[in-house]
């Protein structure tokens, strides 16, 4: 305890929080392959700014992209211009934000903690909030919520440090941070940072220690961080960009249910308890403390002269940091519980407050040895999610999952579906690893609390979170490829040699000689195959199963999903097409279930040869008809 009590008090106690946030999210940097939908439109909007040198329009393939701040898109230019290029279409690239704000707002966490409490609940609660399974994945996916959660805590770091002594930097600090939050996505840390102020305000009825925020240079430097870009965008857009991004996706969000992300109140705090894991352990003596303190009060542990004074001091200190960390947590998370449109990663902003009172409460563990509020029920919330996450790669639950999602295939095919999908993940190996290792850790963790070891069980949850996080995001999800449409579209593109020339996939794909010039994408619009084409793909509206010429394209494809009525329209269509013009076209199918809208889908991948069949034999065909009745429909 004594080595861990010095080692915190240094500086390496943040490049070790850092460190762990990097250890869990890097697997999935570069095992995750592009997610769809929202990564996918922000590293392709991303792609197109370095390739067109405009960063003051957002633009997704060939529309505006009028719905977030400029803010992430410039930060991923200048990490694919540094690492990486637009051509290459290496999503970790596009990544690096994302994981560099996680790592801030662990750090972040243990400079407020320090501020607020002392340095051990500081770096308790900067570890809970880096192991946590929301912000290490949000920390290898390519949008806003892990770069923004880094500059809010940032922010209400600086704010935690002005109630403990001035200082014209902490403002400073504060208004680059809101700034950048502003860049990022708009109103959410405004929203933040005054709500928090305000009930300070009416709680405390005093707010002379936030006088840094009316340092000047501060807020100008907010001023020329923000405004400048939406006066530049604006006009480039005719006044479309705000428009569209207050009135179509702020203001549905708010008012209605956007995009399907339908919730009811009380959504955010359910998910609690397994996207907070493994700091679950930690969780309910967290929020016990906050309640009580907040309604109870701290009392002084001594009753006369000097001591009484000194305790009185501790006391209204303690008093403050808990009512800071109340103000941060719940207003705000009223306001996403109210608002009809939810998503999870929607309270991430707010993970930080949650790690401090977690930190606190095991803060005081350590100090005294005691904990008798909600240990049990702690046990049991964290171990029921444990249950969950080590039962779900097992081999029989992934089975049932499996063969539900292939019977919407109907009769004639889902046993083969289920079979090519089964022997896909048999291939890989993985067995019961991640299942017997994610219950022995928890099962360690656990003995460790009953016990009362507290170093042992702060360990338990680092391994944890270390074991699932690497497990999951390295084996088990991108191995899921029943699941990942555009991967299996790219494979059966690749196939039939059907990429478009140019493209980073060509390149890696080993294919020769004369190559599509783009990809005719018909009842198949996945943002994740427009980025992986780099845009060479033509989507609704714009595709059509009509054979080009041979001047114009001598070797078209198309990526057709026969699952829909307008697939299978258009591939009996270009089969005629073909046949009329005496040319030859291969196939090319995969069967997969679309994560993104939860449908089936059977894509086909066709390319038209300039010339005819050749005469030693037919081109590869589907299948026959009668195990296909759908193509016949």
């Amino acid at each position: 305890m004594a080595f861990f009590d010095r080692f915190i008090e240094t500086r390496w106690a943040y490049a070790a929080v850092a460190l762990l946030v990097f250890v869990l999210a890097i697997p999935g940097q570069f095992a995750m392959p592009t997610m769809d939908r929202d990564e996918a439109r922000f590293a392709q909007a991303s792609a197109q700014m370095l390739e067109t040198g405009d960063y003051v329009v957002i633009r997704y393939h060939n529309g505006l992209r009028n719905k977030k701040p400029v803010g992430i898109h410039w930060l991923q230019t200048a990490a694919v211009a540094l690492t990486s290029s637009a051509a290459a279409r290496d999503i970790a690239a596009y990544r690096i934000p994302s994981l560099l704000g996680a790592m801030l707002a662990a750090m972040a966490t243990l400079w407020g903690g320090t501020a607020l409490f002392n340095r051990r609940a500081g770096f308790i609660a900067a570890v809970v909030l880096g192991s946590c399974l929301l912000l290490s994945s949000e920390a290898h996916i390519a949008k806003t919520d892990a770069a923004q959660c880094g500059f809010i805590a940032l922010m209400m770091a600086a704010l935690a440090q002005m109630r403990q002594g001035p200082g014209r930097w902490k403002g400073f600090l504060f208004w680059f941070c809101l700034g950048a939050g502003v860049l990022l996505k708009g109103p959410i840390a405004p929203m933040v940072a005054t709500l928090t102020l305000v009930c300070l305000f009416l709680l405390e009825r005093k707010l002379e220690w936030a006088r840094p925020l009316l340092f000047w240079p501060g807020i100008t430097l907010f001023c020329v961080m923000v405004i400048p870009w939406f006066i530049a965008v604006e006009i480039a857009t005719s006044g479309a960009f705000l428009r569209e991004a207050a009135e179509v996706d702020l203001g549905q969000k708010l008012v209605g249910i956007a995009e399907g992300h339908k919730g009811l109140p009380g959504q955010h705090l359910a998910g609690l308890p397994l996207l907070f894991w493994p700091g679950t352990l930690l969780l309910v003596p967290g929020l016990w403390m906050a309640v009580s303190r907040f309604f109870g009060g701290s009392k002084p542990a001594a009753k006369a002269g000097t001591k009484a004074a000194v305790a009185k001091t501790w006391a209204d200190r303690e008093a403050g940091a808990w009512r800071f960390a109340i103000c941060w947590l719940v207003p705000s998370w009223l306001v996403f519980e109210l608002a009809p449109t939810k998503l999870f990663h929607y309270t991430l902003p707010l993970y930080p407050a949650i790690a401090l009172m977690c930190g606190a409460a095991a803060d005081r563990w350590f100090s005294t040895g005691a904990w008798k509020e909600g240990r049990w029920l702690s046990i049991l919330l964290f171990g029921a999610m444990a249950l969950v996450l080590a039962a779900l790669p097992t081999p029989w639950v992934l089975e049932a999952i499996r063969s539900d999602a292939a019977h919407r295939f109907g009769h004639a095919l889902s046993d083969r579906v289920d079979f090519s999908w089964a022997q896909d993940w048999r291939a890989t190996g993985v067995g019961l690893w991640p299942t017997i290792l994610i219950v022995l850790a928890a099962g360690g963790t656990i003995y460790a609390t009953i016990e009362r070891m507290p170093m042992t069980m702060l360990g338990g949850i680092v391994a944890c979170s270390l074991i699932t996080g690497v497990f999951y995001r390295a084996a088990i999800l991108p191995n899921q490829t029943w699941t990942l449409s555009t991967e299996a579209a790219m494979d059966a593109l690749k196939e039939v040699c059907a990429l478009p020339e140019g493209t980073a996939a060509w390149r890696k794909s080993g294919c020769t000689g004369r190559a599509p010039k783009l990809v005719r994408a018909i009842a198949y619009y996945e943002p994740s195959m427009v980025f992986e084409l780099g845009g060479k793909v033509l989507l609704a509206g714009e595709s059509r199963a009509v054979l080009p010429p041979v001047s114009e394209d001598n070797r078209p494809a198309w990526l057709i999903n026969i699952n829909e009525p307008e697939g299978r329209t258009a591939l009996k269509q270009l089969i005629k097409a073909a046949a009329d013009a005496d040319r030859c076209i291969r196939f090319a199918r995969r069967y997969v279930m679309n994560y993104s809208n939860g449908d089936p889908s059977t894509l086909v991948a066709a390319v038209v040869e300039p010339a005819g069949c050749p005469s030693s034999g037919p081109p590869p065909e589907l299948r026959p008809q009668q195990e296909e009745p759908e193509l016949v429909k």
